[in-house]
């Protein structure tokens, strides 16, 4: 039986150019049935049509390519060949992954390739790749985000990973970072925390928010967890058994 594969690309020479491959090279193998320009097309058409295999572009306008798999976390029948213009160093992070792609233009012989690595792959395994690699790359995007903190004459921009630990002081915040610096805020620690990603910050007291990558040890005895530059900060009693399944989950 032929492999029913779908493109999504959201121009139409790049569309144009897979079809024309596929004819000329692969019609004994694959049957393209249907051709999209956006994620939220390509949903529709999932849905519609239960494709064995997405040819997906990564760099689309209003939702990028990554972010089809938010419409179906794990719990999706087809495979994936990624299409993508990054240039030659950021394909390792496909290659870590374990993903296939192609890099545009598209090579006939690479893409014979792609084919050929989606017959032979298992399909589980693909997607716990898939979703481990979609994991790491939320997490890194998240380090990689700044935060406005304002400032008497207007902001601070500091990098969120660069935060070691936020703390209440009334209705007043401080937050401090890595290199020693601080920075008061007019808000409240439960205003702070929002603004925050959850998955990188814990609330271990009602007056401590954590950065979870720079806790160095959690003394359970004492109720306490010790951060980079041996900061001590408290664990409330009724965060305890949270902290530490957070902390396993690591």
């Amino acid at each position: 039986m032929k492999i029913r594969a779908i493109i999504v690309d959201d121009e139409p020479d790049s569309r144009e150019s897979i079809k024309l491959i596929v004819d000329q090279f692969f019609a004994d193998e694959i049957e393209i049935i249907d051709s999209v320009s956006s994620v939220k097309e390509a949903v529709r058409s999932i849905n519609s049509l239960k494709p064995d295999l997405v040819f997906l572009d990564v760099e689309m306008p209003n939702e990028n390519g990554f972010q089809l798999f938010e419409y179906f976390g794990n719990d999706y029948g087809f495979e994936v060949v990624f299409i993508t213009a990054f240039q030659e160093y950021a394909l390792a992070a496909f290659r870590y992954a374990a993903l296939d792609y192609l890099l545009k233009p598209v090579d006939y012989k690479q893409f014979g390739e792609a084919v050929q690595r989606f017959k032979k792959k298992d399909n589980h395994y693909s997607k716990l790749k898939i979703s481990t690699y979609l994991s790491n790359m939320t997490h890194d995007l998240e380090l990689n985000k700044k935060i406005l903190l304002p400032a008497k004459n207007g902001y601070n921009v500091v990098k969120i990973n660069s935060i070691l630990y936020c703390k209440a002081d009334v209705n007043y915040s401080v937050v401090f970072t890595l290199d020693g610096k601080s920075y008061t805020l007019a808000t409240t620690l439960k205003n702070l925390e929002e603004r925050l990603p959850e998955n990188i910050f814990f609330r271990t007291h009602k007056s401590f928010l954590v950065n979870l990558n720079y806790i160095k040890k959690y003394d359970k005895g004492k109720n306490i967890v010790i951060l980079e530059n041996d900061k001590i900060v408290e664990v409330a009693v009724r965060r305890a058994g949270e902290l530490e399944k957070v902390l396993k989950s690591l």
